[in-house]
């Protein structure tokens, strides 16, 4: 489905990813773990058009994404929820929703945004609420949500468990196992690594902006350099 190649990404004259070369597939969780500054983060928002690379290519479904706008790359079938949520603070959760299909011009854009708020059922309840009120939990529901309503083939989920407690947080994974079964395919990058590679069919270790390591999610779990690094064990 999405076939990375020896990208190079800068931030003026610093490097950030270094021919870093990724593939998923189609039905797949693919998860990217890495410290703070590994340029995971980097690696999705190169993926969704707001970054470009300097080098490499990137190809899904056939598509070249290095010069694709990122309105484009959603109407490829892309979508994006970013660190931080980066949800619409002053309007509502139904206006949020909206926002997330503003590509579509098909008539089940309300089927859609029944079954989000079927899928998160807070939502539901906070419809007419500003965002900027809900919980960091809801916000992140909203988040996730609001990248669903473009229908997307490859959803991108950036530390989608970041700030949350520990009941959301198996909450949230619960989720995005779910979206798999239904048949989304999914790249995730996240610093709970062990709950990340749990869920994940592969994954990619990211250090300093580089691929250092690859392998089934079980494997990475078991892998003792792995363990002693993002593991704690």
């Amino acid at each position: 489905m999405l076939e990375i190649k020896d990208i190079n990404v800068f931030y003026g004259a610093i490097q950030a990813l270094t021919n870093v070369s990724i593939n998923v597939q189609k039905g797949e969780v693919v998860a990217i773990i890495g410290s703070n500054g590994a340029g995971k983060s980097t690696l999705l928002r190169t993926i969704s058009g707001m970054i470009r690379p300097r080098t490499g290519s990137m190809i899904f479904e056939g598509k070249n994404l290095v010069a694709t706008p990122a309105h484009e790359i959603v109407k490829l079938g892309i979508s994006h929820s970013p660190e931080g949520r980066r949800i619409f603070t002053n309007m509502t959760v139904h206006e949020n929703l909206q926002l997330g299909a503003y590509i579509r011009k098909d008539t089940d854009i309300h089927r859609d945004m029944d079954a989000v708020l079927a899928r998160f059922p807070r939502l539901r309840e906070r419809f007419r609420q500003n965002a900027g009120t809900m919980s960091g939990g809801e916000q992140q529901m909203l988040a996730i949500g609001r990248a669903l309503m473009s229908r997307p083939e490859l959803l991108l989920l950036d530390e989608p468990s970041l700030g949350l407690a520990p009941n959301l947080v198996t909450e949230i994974f619960n989720i995005v196992q779910d979206l798999n079964k239904e048949g989304c395919t999914i790249l995730i990058v996240e610093q709970n690594a062990h709950r990340a590679l749990e869920i994940a069919h592969r994954a990619y270790v990211l250090e300093t902006g580089q691929i250092v390591l690859t392998d089934t999610g079980k494997s990475l779990l078991n892998n003792p350099k792995v363990k002693e690094a993002y593991l704690g064990g």
